[in-house]
């Protein structure tokens, strides 16, 4: 394979990769936004919602789109119970930004821990045969499940987009992020809407994780990595942005393969790292963030 060859498809590769960065960063982004939570837990719904699948398709056989399905009913209880139990009653004590941060990073550790008690540290993936090329021209290849991966992430920002800007919900939603108190006298149920936001983003995480499942396998060591990649994704892209969740992740799983072009694959954080803090000094909003 020549160089050219090479580098077109890590691009191709690079650009799924950014496409489930965006889809594990969006549901962030999505409370970061919403609630001011940095939603390090975020991780470990997305943990539940891979392993719910694992064992619907492993252990019972079934299809992937039943595994879809358990990983969304298994992945929105945790975020409903997570905001009920852990950040509502933080925010009732009017908890700091560090306390809720660190109580975050403990829900994150114990469903790590959990799931490793319950089926091991070396976690799961499950064989398919997405990786069966659609397009192999010129030593390019396109398989089923980058078409999948882009496919799903298109609807899932779609549908998004379109829930936020016209339906009820969405403009409530909108609404709170804004100005939260105002919206309280103005009728709006913050807390029924916070709830809300915790129950979406957790069933946002659901797609990454299925897919996670059949690339690389869902792992409970790599949790906290999982967590810096949203929080990065997020921060790129712009509080409140969901066009920048995606184009965030989108730049940073280019930038991470195109990489592997010259560079050994160690480089690859110093890459993240680095775009984000030139970003950082150019423009502190994010790519599409809201100037304060």
């Amino acid at each position: 394979m020549d160089k050219v060859t090479l580098l077109l498809n890590l691009v191709t590769d690079g650009f799924v990769t950014g496409c489930l960065y965006g889809l594990v960063a969006v549901g962030f982004s999505l409370l970061w936004w919403l609630a001011d939570i940095v939603h390090i837990a975020h991780a470990g719904v997305l943990l539940v919602a891979g392993y719910a699948a694992f064992v619907v398709m492993d252990a019972l056989g079934m299809p992937a789109p039943f595994a879809f399905l358990a990983a969304v009913a298994a992945a929105i209880p945790v975020g409903l119970v997570t905001e009920r139990f852990v950040y509502r009653p933080l925010a009732a004590r009017r908890a700091g930004e560090t306390g809720v941060l660190t109580a975050s990073l403990a829900v994150l550790i114990i469903l790590e821990y959990a799931l490793t008690l319950a089926f091991g540290p070396a976690g799961v993936t499950v064989d398919s045969d997405l990786r069966v090329p659609l397009l192999q021209e010129g030593g390019i290849v396109f398989d089923r499940f980058a078409a999948l991966v882009l496919a799903t992430t298109a609807a899932v920002f779609v549908v998004l987009t379109f829930l936020l800007r016209k339906t009820q919900i969405g403009k409530s939603m909108r609404a709170v992020a804004e100005n939260a108190s105002l919206a309280e006298v103005l009728g709006i149920p913050i807390r029924r809407v916070h709830l809300f936001g915790h129950g979406l983003a957790a069933a946002l995480v659901a797609p990454a994780a299925v897919f996670l499942l059949f690339n690389t396998g869902v792992h409970p060591y790599e949790a906290l990595h999982i967590a810096l990649i949203a929080a990065v994704v997020a921060i790129i892209g712009g509080r409140g942005s969901i066009a920048g969740a995606l184009l965030g992740g989108v730049l940073i799983g280019v930038a991470e393969s195109v990489m592997l072009w010259s560079f050994q694959a160690g480089w690859r954080q110093l890459i993240t790292f680095g775009l984000l803090y030139i970003l950082l000094l150019v423009r502190p909003q994010g790519l599409l963030g809201a100037r304060p």
